[in-house]
């Protein structure tokens, strides 16, 4: 335990003193703080009433100004309220004085002063206003009643269709915020297993895998390097899990249902994230022992990574796949959680309760099995590979005495 835990401490030192350690600590809050802003923001744009325009009318023949009240209170049932009329006693400063006045040949005249009316207020007062001076002169040249009541019964109106809102049910909410869930984790991996594989490929490049193969068994140093890198990824991956439970229930979370809201739906629930840290250090011992034995196997850092890309490419296939579980693309796939690539993933996109306890626990079971055998060959792989370099190194030497005496 002494070796594990020295060569943990090892890691831990190499890559807790980078910056690029410190920029991904603090990327998750930063990205969680800017979906709970966004959001804020929304919410005060959507909550804002609008205030309707206070206006004075001034008219010499009372008759006139209350032609113009009246046509004000019909706009304002036809439309959204935009002009409130205030009454001369008000103490109030109106933002808009409405001067009424008669011209020969039965104009009418509104001259607005102060702040304009709206376009669609002044378009909408002069058609109420000009539709109440027709009545009234149609019924100074003797119209019958019935008659201006058939002509106020013919009116025009446009209108503009509304589209439907599609409402996201109970059931699409909850994955697409388990989903973002998956999506922190499949990130923090990536880079956790990134990491992992420059740790062994480092070492075995400047032939410091050989010195520390003499001084500790195969298993250790493994286990030390999946240690010393866990904790770092642990420590990520908890500030970005953290930062999004923090800013789900502050004030922030609590704006009107939007994207932001769905995404952070899931940071409420602690259960959730506590399966999240779980099934995340099953996957990360996994596949991390995939990638130091192919670190052993590569001879440089460019072999390496060729070498890896089957590993990360499943793992972009197992992000894609939760994003089709996420959108509805195609059905429910129960059977991903007992593939042991897919199996951390798959848990968390099921919703709960869909998925038996006791199959959890055999899945989980399998992935650890998988991973005992995994970490085995690397093992091997780890020691076989200094052993056969100095045995090329030994003929070598013994070629070239033979070749040169």
């Amino acid at each position: 335990m002494r070796r594990l835990w020295l060569i943990a401490r090892r890691e831990m030192a190499a890559y807790g003193s980078l910056p690029s350690f410190w920029i991904a600590l603090l990327l998750g809050p930063v990205l969680m703080l800017l979906t709970g802003l966004i959001g804020a923001y929304g919410a005060s744009r959507t909550e804002a009433p609008a205030v309707a325009q206070t206006v004075l009318i001034r008219a010499a023949d009372p008759a006139l100004g209350s032609a113009v009240i009246a046509a004000i209170a019909d706009a304002n049932r036809r439309a959204p309220p935009q002009l409130r009329v205030l009454t001369p006693g008000q103490a109030a400063t109106p933002d808009t004085v409405l001067v009424v006045s008669s011209k020969p040949g039965s104009a009418l005249e509104v001259l607005a002063q102060g702040r304009p009316i709206p376009p669609m207020a002044a378009a909408q007062l002069e058609k109420e206003l000009l539709t109440g001076l027709r009545r009234q002169a149609l019924r100074e040249a003797g119209a019958s009643q019935q008659a201006l009541d058939a002509a106020d019964a013919v009116h025009v109106q446009v209108v503009t269709a509304k589209a439907p809102v599609r409402k996201i049910s109970p059931g699409a909410a909850e994955q697409i915020s388990r989903f973002a869930i998956v999506m922190l984790l499949w990130m923090n991996l990536v880079g956790a297993l990134g990491m992992l594989l420059q740790a062994i490929v480092r070492e075995r490049a400047n032939r410091a895998l050989d010195s520390l193969l003499a001084s500790a068994r195969s298993t250790e140093i493994i286990f030390g390097k999946l240690l010393g890198v866990g904790i770092l990824s642990v420590v990520v991956l908890a500030a970005w899990l953290g930062a999004g439970a923090a800013i789900a229930v502050s004030r922030f979370g609590a704006a009107p249902p939007g994207l932001e809201a769905l995404l952070l739906g899931a940071f409420t629930n602690p259960s959730t994230l506590i399966q999240a840290g779980a099934v995340y250090l099953v996957a990360f011992a996994m596949y991390g022992s995939a990638l130091i034995g192919l670190g052993a196997v590569a001879k440089d850092l460019p072999a390496a990574q060729n070498l890896s890309r089957p590993i990360f490419g499943v793992l972009l296939l197992v992000f894609f796949v939760a994003l089709t579980q996420m959108t509805g693309a195609v059905g429910p796939m129960p059977w991903l959680i007992w593939l042991p690539p897919f199996t951390p993933f798959a848990i968390l996109m099921s919703p709960p309760g869909a998925t038996p306890v006791g199959e959890v626990v055999a899945a989980l079971v399998l992935m650890l099995a998988t991973t005992v055998v995994i970490a085995g060959a690397a093992s091997m792989a780890l020691t076989e590979t200094p052993l056969r370099l100095r045995r090329k190194r030994r003929d070598a030497s013994a070629n070239s005495r033979l070749r040169y005496p």
